[in-house]
């Protein structure tokens, strides 16, 4: 499934849908009007969705360790 952005003809309503990408081009209907007139426009923007993950944590993060000449590999 995939997140497309269409327009709608009659209105002019701006609107997504979650749907196959097999349908991404035919006809949506508009949540607006009802109109079965709409077009999908092309979007440089996308949504990913994962299940499970959460939200980033607004905590800092540590301050040192870990990558290379940080303590973690032993160069110096």
């Amino acid at each position: 499934m995939a997140l497309y952005e269409y327009r709608c003809a009659e209105c002019e309503e701006h609107f997504d849908l979650m749907r196959p990408m097999s349908q991404a081009d035919e006809p949506a209907r508009c949540p607006e009007c009802g109109s079965d007139s709409s077009e999908r426009l092309v979007t440089t923007s996308f949504a990913s969705m994962t299940t499970g993950a959460s939200a980033p944590s607004s905590s800092p993060s540590p301050s040192s360790g870990g990558g290379c000449c940080g303590g973690g590999c032993g160069c110096g």
